[in-house]
């Protein structure tokens, strides 16, 4: 019972092992910036006709970018989920 332990624990950390070799496509990560930088530009123009409030205009647009930058920011920290940071997975 403790080799089928040691075995299933070995083939785990194989598979994690792999995970972190695996690099994330270059291409996609770039398309993705490209769309934020657009969606940073069209977002007050549209928040401003859509509104049309000087008070939540504003509030929308950093509200909704934020959100989606937090989320990228998210991302960029889960590509690489092995490293030396506090909330990383050690291998």
């Amino acid at each position: 019972r403790m080799y089928q332990e040691l075995s299933s624990g070995y083939i785990h950390f194989t598979n994690a092992k792999k995970v972190s070799d695996v690099p994330f496509p270059f291409p996609y990560a770039q398309l993705l910036a490209i769309m934020l930088i657009v969606f940073s530009i069209m977002l007050p123009i549209y928040i401003a006709a859509f509104t049309k409030s000087y008070i939540l205009g504003p509030l929308l647009t950093f509200m909704a970018f934020h959100g989606i930058a937090c989320i990228n920011r998210a991302a960029v920290i889960l590509e690489n989920p092995f490293g030396k940071d506090m909330d990383d997975i050690s291998l």
